[in-house]
């Protein structure tokens, strides 16, 4: 491998010639000298040279010096990172042969349960899924039973005040922010503000009228990451039939746990999942974004959970407080929500209040509709609780679909009709649209 090269180094046909050292040679033994100090072999690399003393001279001189150098001081730093790049990549050869053996048990796992499974999948047609319960709600657009929501924003921004006022009113069954709500119990686990909670419940009373009924509070954390506490909660709302848990903050609740990890979140997204699934209810959580809004904090694993996330936007100046539909998965995304912060009475904390417009829209409030939207709503207002599909109401309009479904999706943004699945119900603005169109235009109603 390293024999010195006839043609260089000793004068041919001189018997009493010394070998020369040249540069080839130099170069030819100190990679000699590099290739023994990494395989720690010296003396099977000093073979390949030759016999000759002079060759292995320089051979055991460069190799001294070599070993000085990568053992001196100086040296160090550079043979810790060499073993390290060493290191890893041999972890990183180990890992990936057992990533291999590990699928490879598991492909012969699955073929093996394939050969001797007794029982197929039961496997719905396109008319069985007809028969799919639909989400029921709790808040109207905004809510649904058996999901998980958040409700998110700034510090010190009344997410709390703003997650008590509808807690209150799915307890008592009564509009929130003109929205219908079904009437259910409420279980509202206050881990953040304990102190401060009956303030904001009398403040609410007073501003209301009425006392808060129909809510029940825990006031400490429930840990989602603690089977025992868990379990404690699970069986509570079951047997007290709770159909609204409101973890207030998830923070507190998720303590212990880091939220910028997919794997601790993935075990939060397990326990919020059971909870809803064994209790049927609406899980809402009460979270933090950065001091700047626009999303919430932490790892982005729990958004693929949600049902459903809302941000709050507070304009402390005007003592107001916005609430944004950010997503929704199985019904349309709700309009935004503008809510004023008030203070009912002496010595109480605040409360939201709905902008009337919410509740009381007048003819000038309504969004401008074309003469088809018109005939669309009234269509749609025929088949009341029963609602008609994208399908039916082209047949009936004597339009195609994509038009019919265009149209829609701009009633919808202008809140005059609801999404439930594939079926279209007439909203609360649409019906008050064709209200007011009546009694305004009654010659309006065969227009096309």
């Amino acid at each position: 491998m390293f024999s010195q090269p006839a043609s260089e180094g000793v004068a041919q046909g001189s018997p009493d010639s010394i070998p020369l050292v040249t540069p080839a040679i130099t170069t030819l033994v100190s990679l000699a000298a590099t290739l023994a100090l990494k395989d720690g072999n010296a003396d099977s690399v000093r073979g390949m040279l030759g016999v000759d003393p002079t060759i292995a001279a320089q051979f055991d001189t460069a190799l001294a010096v070599q070993t000085a150098r990568t053992d001196s001081p100086e040296h160090e730093g550079e043979r810790q990172v060499r073993l390290r790049a060493e290191s890893h990549v041999w972890d990183a050869q180990a890992k990936r042969k057992a990533a291999e053996i590990v699928d490879a048990e598991e492909r012969a796992a699955l073929y093996g349960a394939a050969d001797t499974a007794r029982e197929s999948l039961g496997l719905l047609s396109s008319m069985d899924l007809d028969n799919l319960p639909e989400a029921e709600t709790l808040v109207d657009g905004f809510l649904v039973k058996e999901s998980v929501a958040r409700l998110y924003g700034p510090p010190k921004s009344y997410k709390s005040f703003i997650m008590l006022d509808i807690a209150a009113c799915v307890g008592a069954g009564i509009n929130w922010a003109g929205n219908k709500t079904v009437q259910s119990k409420v279980l509202y686990v206050v881990a953040e503000g304990v102190r401060g909670i009956k303030r904001r419940v009398r403040a609410w009373e007073a501003l209301n009228k009425r006392t808060m009924i129909g809510v029940s509070f825990y006031d400490r954390a429930i840990q989602l990451g603690d089977d025992k506490e868990m379990g404690a909660l699970i069986a509570t709302a079951k047997r007290g039939n709770y159909e609204f848990i409101i973890l207030d903050t998830q923070a507190r609740c998720t303590v212990g746990m880091e939220e910028n990890s997919a794997t601790d979140m993935g075990r939060v997204i397990a326990a919020l999942d059971v909870l809803k699934e064994v209790t049927g209810a609406c899980v809402a959580l009460v979270h933090h974004s950065g001091a700047a809004g626009g999303r919430a904090r932490g790892s982005t694993a729990i958004l693929g959970a949600l049902d459903a996330e809302f941000e709050v936007v507070a304009d402390k100046h005007n003592m107001s407080v916005k609430v944004k539909t950010m997503a929704q998965k199985d019904i349309a995304e709700a309009r935004e929500v503008e809510l004023d912060l008030v203070t009912p009475g002496p010595g109480l904390a605040l409360a939201v209040k709905a902008r009337p417009q919410w509740y009381r829209q007048t003819a000038a409030d309504l969004p401008p509709l074309t003469d088809r939207d018109k005939q669309a709503l009234r269509l749609i207002a025929t088949y009341g609780d029963v609602g008609i599909t994208i399908t039916g109401l082209a047949r009936n309009l004597d339009t195609d679909p994509d038009t019919v479904r265009a149209g829609v999706a701009g009633l919808l943004q202008k809140g005059c009709v609801t999404l439930k699945g594939a079926t279209i119900y007439l909203a609360r603005v649409g019906a008050l649209y064709i209200k007011t169109a009546d009694q305004e235009l009654p010659e309006d109603r065969t227009t096309s």
